[in-house]
């Protein structure tokens, strides 16, 4: 819970993606490329480690538990995930950023899935 009156975190960056036009969503897609390409390349799950990571707040134990792995492979992955971004995962306005963009992604996979729906109906 975010706040006392029951706003969650996850739904007000899901408000404030759909309010984006298309350049910013769009920029905000090509910052997690780099861990889409690496997961559909080697299935390496580096964006789910990451964003478990953060739900996790930043324990890699507990992202280890998440993902029913070991923690040195938690490390391994967040270390490819710094790698492949070249930015400090754990520095709170990257990983600002980093949670906006996993929002955008998330509001255009779920706007994508309701109009195939509606498309079938």
């Amino acid at each position: 819970m975010f706040s006392k009156r029951g706003v969650r975190a996850r739904d007000v960056m899901r408000m404030l993606a759909r309010g984006l036009d298309s350049e910013s969503a769009d920029t905000c897609r090509r910052l997690l490329l780099p861990l889409a390409r690496a997961d559909a390349d080697r299935n390496s799950r580096l964006a789910d480690t990451l964003r478990t990571y953060y739900a996790c707040g930043g324990s890699v134990s507990k992202t280890a538990e998440a993902l029913f792995l070991h923690r040195n492979s938690v490390r391994y992955r967040l270390d490819r995930v710094r790698s492949l971004l070249g930015a400090d995962i754990d520095h709170p306005e990257i990983a600002a950023v980093l949670l906006a963009a996993f929002a955008v992604c998330a509001t255009d996979e779920t706007t994508e899935v309701r109009d195939e729906a509606q498309r079938a109906q």
